[in-house]
């Protein structure tokens, strides 16, 4: 009983950390666009069509991080769920991976 306890605690903590960095890694795109249509609305067009590139660049980038972070957050919580219930998940993709590449 007490490690499961142990576990649940931990899975929350994980949960909140993963919460707070997506929260910043919105919050770093937001500052990213304010900028952006700071330095849009003073330049000229040919600099605006490079500036709003690079934005959406940064607007990709930001995205594509924080889809790791919520995939992995996601992925921790259905393994610890899958082990608690008795399945390994880990351990039978691994032996699937090592047959598929090792015949």
């Amino acid at each position: 009983m007490g490690e499961t306890s142990v576990i649940l605690i931990g899975v929350l903590v994980g949960f909140l950390f993963g919460l707070s960095g997506i929260a910043t890694l919105f919050n770093l795109m937001s500052d990213v666009i304010t900028e952006t249509q700071a330095q849009l609305s003073q330049i000229s067009a040919v600099s605006t069509l490079v500036l709003l590139v690079i934005a959406i660049i940064l607007i990709i980038k930001v995205r594509i991080i924080s889809a790791l972070v919520v995939g992995a957050i996601i992925g921790a919580v259905l393994n610890l769920i899958l082990k608690m219930n008795g399945i390994d998940i880990v351990n039978q993709v691994y032996s699937t991976i090592l047959h598929a590449v090792m015949p």
